[in-house]
């Protein structure tokens, strides 16, 4: 499970799939800042940062907006954030 600047964001969570393998995975959407993350329920992997069709953001979103506490309120920056998306456009 991510780390401390995880439980500062006020999450609604949604399945979105299963995987035997896997288990569910999940969607973390902050009411406060807009954020979204997926999480699968049984590997023991980190969150990655999504945008709002659940498409991966590039790798480099997903570190910095792990690493940092919610911001609390919706901004420009993140809505430009959401359109850098990830190269490969799948995350297992």
């Amino acid at each position: 499970m991510p780390d401390a600047n995880w439980a500062t964001h006020d999450f609604t969570v949604k399945m979105l799939d299963w995987s035997a393998a896997r288990g569910s995975r999940l969607a973390y959407s902050c009411r406060r800042c807009g954020r979204k993350f997926c999480l699968f329920s049984l590997v023991s992997r980190d969150a990655w940062a999504i945008d709002g069709k659940g498409r991966p953001l590039d790798s480099l979103i997903s570190t910095r907006w792990l690493a940092e506490q919610c911001p609390r309120s919706f901004s420009a920056k993140d809505d430009e954030d959401r359109k850098q998306l990830s190269v490969s456009g799948t995350r297992s």
